[in-house]
């Protein structure tokens, strides 16, 4: 270090007349330049403190136990029928160049006082390749047709409403939907349907791949839905044991559906936070939805 300190010394002795005019300037231009990146990263980047060093690469902070209870808390707030970009410099080739990566591409508000009320926001992967037009096909055929079925042949009251929320977030794309449903006297259900798609590679991401970018790793990981899932088994069992069973949903926690690998629903947001969610919905008549973040 000594060695380079006086190497650089000698070099600015050696400099002379317009040289040593130009090197000083270039010296005060750079100290200019690290003062706005450090004013803009403390005050006006939204991502400073999960990417410090503003490469786009944005893994989340590790939080408190209460602050990931706050994020469950919302998570039901979250499905606005918008798109959160982690960066501006996103680039694939478009389907429809004016619009958004993702954009609202279905929207019917219906009411039949006698027999439905259709609140369906279906989103749009705006890619052109053929595995972005298969998650469109996919959200078409499960809830756009859904929701024509209900209008056309409904013969008891349904309640049905559909919203999203997108991100992008280190090149992938991912997509929430959130279906809440309820036929005639049935318990509402809901649903949990998910999307997330690479845009380098041209292909859909694995959980394994998210949990690679996070900088962890599969037992971490089981080991947080092991307690996340016992929590709710046992806040569950409370209630049951003070209120009654008959409208308690029972987990069963050596259901192989929480094995990490069978882990149908997950999605990475731009903030940089990994939701797994188990939304049960699919298999009964039942709101209760469970989830896991890392």
């Amino acid at each position: 270090m000594n060695n380079i300190i006086r190497a650089l010394r000698r070099f600015v002795i050696n400099l002379t007349g317009k040289n040593k005019t130009i090197f000083f300037l270039i010296l005060i231009l750079i100290c200019i330049l690290a003062i706005c990146l450090g004013i803009y990263s403390q005050f006006f980047y939204k991502y400073s403190d999960t990417d410090p060093l503003m490469l786009g690469i944005h893994i989340g902070t590790k939080k408190t136990s209460e602050e990931y209870t706050n994020l469950k808390a919302n998570f039901s707030n979250i499905f606005t029928n918008e798109l959160h970009i982690n960066s501006e410099s996103v680039r694939v080739d478009k389907i429809e160049t004016s619009k958004s990566i993702v954009y609202t591409g279905y929207n019917i508000q219906n009411i039949d006082e006698n027999y439905y009320n259709v609140n369906l926001k279906l989103p749009i992967l705006n890619i052109n390749n053929d595995v972005a037009k298969n998650i469109n096909s996919s959200i078409e055929e499960r809830f756009y047709d859904e929701a024509n079925k209900i209008m056309r042949n409904s013969k008891e009251h349904v309640s049905y409403n559909v919203s999203y929320v997108g991100y992008i977030n280190k090149d992938v794309v991912s997509i929430a939907i959130k279906e809440t449903a309820k036929y005639g006297n049935n318990p509402e259900k809901v649903t949990i349907t998910t999307f997330n798609y690479s845009i380098p590679d041209k292909k859909e991401v694995t959980l394994d791949k998210l949990i690679e970018l996070k900088n962890t790793d599969k037992e971490t990981v089981q080991k947080s839905i092991n307690t996340s899932i016992k929590t709710a088994y046992e806040n569950a069992n409370a209630i049951a044991n003070e209120f009654g069973t008959e409208t308690i949903f029972q987990r069963n926690l050596k259901d192989k559906m929480y094995k990490i690998d069978n882990a149908k629903s997950y999605f990475l947001t731009d903030d940089g936070y990994v939701y797994i969610v188990y939304s049960y919905g699919e298999e009964v008549n039942t709101n209760e939805v469970d989830i896991v973040i890392f």
